[in-house]
């Protein structure tokens, strides 16, 4: 069988972890995480041939447009009354995001 190479990166307390993970075992680091892997591939491989189906009910139309409204009554209320002038904050923002290019800002 030919073995491939995979690198991991870890900080430096989670690589002394494994190293002396390792020690304990008295076997090469390599080893030790290979062993793992193979552990995690084996739990993943049990959970996909479970096939778990969760049965998600839609909501409830009513339910959606009411909390639309309370949305709504709640976005009014931050600002004071005040309705959304999307098109005005946009053109807010990218003259804000002009000025940031140009370096006025």
């Amino acid at each position: 069988m030919i073995k491939e190479r995979i690198q991991v990166y870890a900080d430096k307390e989670t690589k002394r972890r494994v190293k002396l993970a390792a020690a304990r075992q008295d076997i090469p680091v390599t080893q030790y995480c290979l062993a793992a892997i193979k552990q995690q591939l084996a739990e993943d491989d049990l959970l996909e041939q479970e096939q778990i189906e969760i049965a998600i009910k839609p909501p409830d139309k009513d339910d959606l447009i009411a909390g639309l409204q309370e949305l709504h009554e709640d976005i009014l209320i931050y600002r004071n009354g005040e309705p959304l002038d999307v098109d005005q904050d946009l053109e807010t923002m990218r003259e804000e995001r002009d000025d940031e290019l140009i370096g006025l800002r």
